[in-house]
């Protein structure tokens, strides 16, 4: 009988390769999405997943679907937690309702969905939590401040609920992306321009100017380079996560992930503090964003 996974954020970027990747090895699959009758989703139904409507700040959703699955399958071997976006802006300037936000998509969430699966996993004496968090979750930014902690504090129950799961037969695995050819960036910028919408007329200051600058251009990412990764790549990471006999604790996907964690660990805080104010206004009033402007806008 094949093995059976649960996949959130299905709809596009790595969640989609993600989901067409277990299916390809045979599994099982049950991908989550917000809108599962959205017309560009039809293609994951034609290689059939399984597709179901989750929105992870809703409690009642998890148990729903945890239990649709339970109920279908018997079991879930392997639980992905992918789902999120970015809510990128200083985080003097991010209204605290889009922060809960943030969390409970790349936190609380992910924990109801956790808490929802191992009890079953233990008593079987084996599963599969794979936790998809970021380069982020071990080196802060200016900027980004508050897709920065949600990270961390997903990293922060992983690698607690593997300590306190060992000997169980259930394994839990982050795997940490780089930067990756998605449409990641483009809702950040959305999401950037909705706390906007939200803040009082004349509040911002002055101050982010420059970093408002540099995040706006974000979408530059895109156009490619050494540093980015496809979605395929971090399918093929996650699968290998789910099914590798003795998984590794951490899996990172490119340079990035461990040009951060050095960055982060290795260098004092107070001259990344000063690094990161000289970079966001050479960046800011440099041509090496422009460049790659120029570059996205040429390949699109």
């Amino acid at each position: 009988m094949a093995s059976t996974a649960l996949i959130t954020g299905c709809s596009s970027g790595i969640g989609r390769a993600t989901a067409l990747a277990f299916r390809g090895d045979g599994w099982r699959v049950y991908g989550t999405v917000r809108d599962p009758d959205r017309a560009d989703l039809d293609a994951l139904a034609d290689r059939g997943v399984e597709l179901e409507a989750l929105d992870l700040t809703e409690p009642e959703d998890v148990e729903r679907v945890v239990a649709r699955i339970r109920d279908e399958e018997g079991a879930i071997d392997c639980l992905v937690n992918n789902a999120g976006y970015g809510q990128f802006g200083p985080v003097e300037d991010v209204p605290t309702r889009r922060v809960e936000r943030q969390f409970a998509v790349h936190c609380f969430g992910p924990h109801r969905l956790m808490r929802a699966v191992l009890p079953a996993m233990r008593e079987r004496g084996e599963g599969r939590i794979v936790n998809v968090t970021s380069a982020a979750d071990r080196l802060a930014l200016a900027g980004i401040g508050v897709y920065n902690g949600s990270k961390m504090a997903l990293a922060g129950l992983s690698d607690a609920l593997r300590q306190e799961v060992a000997g169980t037969g259930v394994e839990v695995v982050v795997v940490q992306p780089g930067i990756v050819a998605t449409e990641f960036y483009d809702r950040a910028i959305e999401e950037i321009e909705r706390a906007a919408d939200e803040r009082r007329p004349g509040a911002r200051p002055a101050r982010y100017d420059d970093l408002y600058d540099v995040l706006g251009r974000i979408r530059a990412v895109e156009a490619g380079g050494p540093l980015i990764t496809d979605p395929g790549t971090v399918a093929g990471t996650v699968l290998e996560a789910a099914t590798a006999a003795k998984p590794s604790t951490h899996y990172r996907i490119g340079p990035v992930p461990l040009l951060g964690s050095l960055y982060g660990t290795a260098v004092p805080g107070w001259m990344r503090d000063r690094l990161t104010g000289l970079g966001i206004r050479l960046a800011a009033s440099g041509p090496a964003l422009r460049l790659l402007e120029r570059r996205a806008r040429s390949e699109r």
